[in-house]
C-alpha cells in the first residue's frame, strides 16, 4: 500500500441550517436560453415565512474572526495574508478521535453517535498540545452535517443536541498556546433553551479574546475522511482557505479545508511537509 501524502477536503458540501437561521435557496440569476448561452445563478436566504434574509457564513464550513464577538477584535481584513497569525500558513494539527469518549458524552440521531460534549479530561495535557499548531476534534456529528439539515428537527423541549466544547477545553487549547480550533459541528458552544433557542457565549471569547487569538474553524466535515483513507491519523497538517471577497468588517468566512497526512504517522514527514508549503514571504 501507498505510503505517500494523503490529501482530505474536509469542506461541507452544502449549508446546515437550523433553529432561526435562513434556508438556502439557489436560484438562476441569468438562465441559459436561445441565444443566450450564458448560465448564471445565486443563492438567497429565505425565512419560513417567505421573508429574505441575508446569508451568513456560520451555517457551512467556516472561521472565526475576533470581530465575532468583540468589538474591538479583528475583523477578516486584518487577518487574511498576515504571517503574524498562523492560520494563514501549514499547522500542524493533532486529531483527536472522539467516537470512544465515555458513554456518558455520547449521543445518537439517526444512527449517528457522536460526542455531545468535549471536557478536558478528553484531551492530552498542555505539553502535549503545546507541541501543534492546531486541535481538531472529531466528535462523530461530521456525519449528520454531511447528512445535511433538511430533517434536522429539535426534540419536544426545542433541543438539537450539538456537540459542545467546556470553558476547561477552550482554556487548555490556550494555555498550550495553540493557534486554532476545529470542530466537526457549526458552533462550540452549547444550547441551554430550546424555545427559543439560546446558546451559551462563553468558549468563544476565550479563544478569540487572547492577544494571539485562539481562530475557531467550525463546520469541518471529519466523518469523509476515514471512508475514503481507511483510518483516521493522529495528526496531519491542516490547510485553510478563507474566502477573501468582502473582507472588511467580516466576523467570519466561508473557507475550504484540506487535512495532509501519511498512512504512518510519521511526525518528520509532517514537519517537512509544513517547512516546505510555509513561505518565506507572504503577499496579497
Amino acid at each position: 500500500m501507498s505510503s505517500g501524502l494523503i490529501k482530505c477536503d474536509l469542506t461541507l458540501e452544502h449549508y446546515f441550517i437550523y433553529g432561526p437561521s435562513a434556508g438556502v435557496m439557489t436560484r438562476p440569476v441569468l438562465p441559459r436560453r436561445e441565444g443566450q448561452p450564458i448560465l448564471m445563478r445565486g443563492e438567497v436566504g429565505v425565512k419560513e415565512d417567505g421573508q429574505l434574509r441575508p446569508l451568513v457564513a456560520h451555517n457551512t464550513t467556516h472561521i472565526d474572526m475576533p470581530y465575532h464577538f468583540l468589538d474591538d477584535g479583528m475583523d477578516l481584513s486584518a487577518v487574511l495574508n498576515n504571517p503574524a497569525y498562523r492560520i494563514n500558513l501549514p499547522m500542524l494539527t493533532l486529531v483527536l478521535d472522539l467516537s470512544d469518549a465515555p458513554e456518558a458524552h455520547m449521543y445518537e440521531r439517526y444512527g449517528v453517535r457522536y460526542c455531545r460534549e468535549v471536557t478536558a479530561e478528553m484531551l492530552p495535557d498542555v505539553e502535549t498540545l503545546s507541541q501543534y499548531d492546531a486541535l481538531m476534534l472529531l466528535t462523530g456529528f461530521g456525519a449528520i452535517l454531511d447528512r445535511g439539515s433538511d430533517d434536522f428537527e429539535p426534540d419536544a423541549e426545542g433541543f438539537y443536541h450539538l456537540p459542545s466544547v467546556t470553558v476547561e477545553v477552550a482554556q487548555r487549547v490556550v494555555d498550550a498556546g495553540m493557534s486554532l480550533l476545529a470542530i466537526d459541528c457549526t458552533t462550540v458552544e452549547k444550547q441551554t433553551q430550546g424555545n427559543p433557542l439560546r446558546m451559551t457565549g462563553d468558549v468563544h471569547p476565550i479563544l478569540l479574546g487572547q492577544p494571539s487569538p485562539v481562530f475557531i474553524l467550525e463546520g469541518v466535515s471529519g466523518a469523509r475522511i476515514e471512508p475514503q483513507a481507511g483510518f483516521i491519523p493522529s495528526e496531519g497538517v491542516l490547510e485553510v482557505v478563507p474566502r477573501r471577497t468582502n473582507a472588511d468588517g467580516a466576523d467570519a468566512a466561508h473557507a475550504r479545508v484540506f487535512l495532509n497526512f501519511y498512512r504512518e504517522n510519521s511526525r518528520e514527514r509532517l514537519e517537512q511537509f509544513v517547512e516546505m508549503n510555509t513561505p518565506e514571504h507572504l503577499y496579497g
